[in-house]
């Protein structure tokens, strides 16, 4: 990512997004494209969202595929003042994103553990298997009834920005795809309860619900639960400022929260 000052351009700065890493970009080579495509869509709405100022999909203009999009003022904060304010903010802006509906050309959400193919044994990191076990038996039911619509599927604190203590952007739309609203709650709450525990990721969800007028179904949270659940890696929060933050209590918070997913289900 890097930030541009721009002379007679129209804007003072903007952002570029190289895809720089090759592994990645072999695997989707349509990420930039995706990305612009999104920001396109976004742009008749009123959210806040970088605005798409230009797309290099497969790096004839750049060195690499790059996203050309102006600057959202504000920052990541990983670490509120006021967390209950925080958690509320954070929930706001959602139930206007899942109204644009579902969008022709976007790609369809699925679940990414799904990839790998046998997923029914439990990481070797983790504590109570058992529990694990539980989890992979219940996601195999029905998935719950819901309309498909745009979703960003990648919300959490760290692709939000804020500004005088008001949430000022939204981040990071390479993901974005078309599937249930409650991915995006699920996403934002897995990640709410490796930062500040279960309890705020729980008072995200009523916040959320309130928001929504709609209840955040908890198979929603199972999947995305199932999704994150590479071993926990405590080097990105730190890197974020997080230093309070181990290993070891990123797995007891993440069995701590599939815990109480699974008791939601049951």
């Amino acid at each position: 990512m890097h930030l541009l000052s721009v002379d007679g351009a129209g804007e003072r700065a903007v952002v570029l997004r190289r895809f720089v890493r090759r592994d990645l970009f072999e695997r989707e080579p349509h990420l930039a494209a995706q990305e612009a495509q999104t920001l396109g869509i976004l742009a008749e709405f009123d959210l806040p969202v970088p605005r798409l100022l230009a797309v290099d999909p497969l790096g004839t203009e750049c060195d690499v595929s790059a996203v050309l999009m102006t600057r959202v003022p504000g920052r990541i904060d990983f670490a509120p003042r006021d967390l209950h304010a925080f958690l509320r903010a954070l929930a706001a802006p959602l139930p206007a994103l899942h109204a644009l509906g579902p969008r022709d050309g976007m790609p369809l959400y699925y679940p990414y553990f799904t990839e790998r193919g046998r997923f029914d044994e439990p990481p070797a990191w983790v504590r109570t298997p058992d529990l694990w076990r539980k989890a992979y038996r219940l996601v195999e039911e029905p998935w719950p009834d819901a309309a498909p619509t745009l979703i960003h599927r990648d919300y959490h604190p760290g692709n939000v920005l804020w500004q005088r203590g008001r949430l000022s952007g939204i981040t990071d739309w390479v993901n974005a795809s078309v599937g249930p609203a409650g991915i995006d709650a699920a996403h934002c709450r897995v990640n709410l309860a490796a930062l500040f525990g279960v309890d705020a990721a729980e008072e995200f969800r009523r916040a959320y619900e309130a928001e929504a007028g709609a209840e955040q179904h908890p198979f929603w949270d199972l999947l995305d639960a199932l999704d994150t659940s590479g071993e926990p890696d405590v080097s990105q929060w730190h890197d974020a400022g997080r230093h309070d933050l181990t290993n070891d209590l990123l797995v007891a918070r993440a069995e701590e929260y599939l815990k109480s997913v699974v008791r939601r289900l049951c």
